[in-house]
């Protein structure tokens, strides 16, 4: 109780010497002439360019606000790559499990190096040409061969547009395809919209257990695969020539499977 009374007390008796020491220095400042004052300027100015304060940290702020909107939408976008990338691994997982079930499978080789990407027919005009799904937006390109669901080659494509593209295959009269056997003979097999055509082009060993004509890396091929089983087709070798004459063992319709293999 004492103690709080005796803190107004204590503020009366500040106050009443700042007022008496107040009181002197004005005094002694008067009879000396006013030396005392002119020691003290009359107005302290503080100075100091907004502008520049003002540019400097907006300037600042700005780019941090840009290099967090940068960094965002960077995130974003790698995000949505690896979405992509993951589903593009499952699609292949998936198409190569079906392919793996090809009764030819043991056939194709370099399989582990390869993507496939499933299409399908839309459309067959009169002149035998087949339109199929895909395009140069599933980075097809002219030449790219098309594998059927027993894993042979039925075609390649002649024209590729943006969403679909154009199929050659052994229904076409201008159907053409450079071969090899297991002996590295080299072959060429043709159309004429009836039969197909075999013809040599180099032979370097002649042997009648041929079996398989296979496409090949050597003519721009994404692989090896085959096209002809000849076990069933009778050949001739005449001047070091082979010639022969077949049917089409292999018809697709359009609720056959067709894959395109593709380098990775």
């Amino acid at each position: 109780m004492l103690e709080a009374q005796s803190k107004p007390k204590r503020s009366y008796v500040l106050y009443i010497l700042f007022i008496f020491l107040s009181s002197l220095l004005l005094l002694v400042d008067y009879f000396s002439n006013k030396e005392i004052s002119s020691y003290i300027p009359k107005s302290l100015t503080f100075e100091f360019n907004l502008n520049v304060f003002e540019s400097t940290y907006i300037d600042s702020f700005n780019s941090l606000l840009i290099s967090r909107a940068e960094l965002v939408s960077e995130n974003i976008r790698l995000e949505q790559e690896v979405k992509s990338l993951r589903a593009l691994e499952i699609e292949n997982s998936s198409l190569k499990e079906k392919i793996e079930s090809f009764e030819n499978i043991s056939l194709i080789k370099n399989f582990n190096n390869l993507n496939f990407i499933e299409t399908s027919l839309i459309i067959k005009n009169s002149s035998n040409e087949f339109l199929i799904s895909g395009g140069t937006n599933q980075n097809f390109q002219n030449g790219d061969l098309v594998l059927d669901d027993t894993g042979y080659v039925v075609g390649y494509l002649r024209e590729v547009f943006y969403s679909y593209s154009i199929l050659e295959t052994f229904l076409s009269q201008s159907f053409k395809i450079q071969l090899l056997d297991k002996y590295n003979n080299e072959y060429l097999l043709s159309s004429d919209g009836n039969q197909l055509s075999l013809s040599s082009i180099n032979i370097l060993t002649f042997n009648t257990d041929i079996d398989f004509l296979f496409t090949d890396i050597s003519y721009n091929h994404s692989g090896k695969f085959p096209v002809v089983d000849t076990r069933s087709i009778n050949f001739q070798l005449v001047n070091n020539q082979i010639n022969s004459s077949f049917n089409f063992s292999n018809i697709f319709t359009f609720n056959t499977q067709l894959f395109i293999p593709k380098s990775k």
